[in-house]
């Protein structure tokens, strides 16, 4: 089953290792997609990303630094990774994000405001 395997690397020999190891076991439909992680900051924040590499599989695991067992595309081995590291970070856009911060902080000026 081909997937879509997003790596957070900062090129070095850890990040290689593991892009290499991926790009040894993925089948020919799997879309393997490498981000530098300096240069894209904001993707990783999306994710949560905290630690090189990450590696986020079909938007639903996301496994920081390298896995427990050697990545091939299997259904096997998709379904241990999104047992063991399954994406609990929910995507949001920014502008969603920034609402929400915007609209907690309204609500707690208005109840003190009403408190006090």
């Amino acid at each position: 089953m081909p997937h879509r395997i997003e790596v957070f690397s900062a090129s070095c020999p850890l990040c290689n290792k593991v892009v290499d190891e991926i790009e040894a076991g993925k089948c020919a439909g799997c879309q393997l997609i490498v981000y530098n992680l300096p240069e894209s900051l904001e993707l990783a924040r999306n994710y949560g990303v905290r630690v090189v590499p990450t590696v986020i599989i079909d938007g639903e695991v996301k496994i920081e630094g390298p896995p427990d067992i050697p990545f091939d595309c299997s259904d096997e081995t998709y379904a241990h990774f999104k047992e063991r590291y399954p994406l609990t970070f929910q995507l949001a856009q920014p502008s969603t994000q920034l609402t929400i911060l915007l609209i907690s902080r309204q609500v707690n000026r208005t109840l003190t405001e009403i408190l006090c």
